[in-house]
């Protein structure tokens, strides 16, 4: 089965185990050892963080009234 956006079950506390991630490049023909998954993994949940951080600080005014706007 290949997993695409729309096969993906996810919920809040989803985790992706370096074997998943393995397996899910494999099903797509891309070898990678766990040690490279696990790598990758990591590297993505940095940058998840960074652009969540980004976008936050980009969005945070933007949706609250400051004191003494309204």
């Amino acid at each position: 089965m290949k997993h695409t956006i729309s096969n993906i079950k996810t919920t809040k506390n989803t985790i992706v185990t370096a074997e998943q991630a393995r397996q899910m490049l494999l099903e797509e023909g891309v070898e990678i050892s766990l040690e490279e998954a696990q790598l990758i993994l990591d590297f993505l949940r940095i940058l998840a963080k960074i652009v969540v951080k980004h976008y936050l600080r980009e969005h945070e005014n933007s949706r609250f009234v400051r004191e003494g706007q309204h």
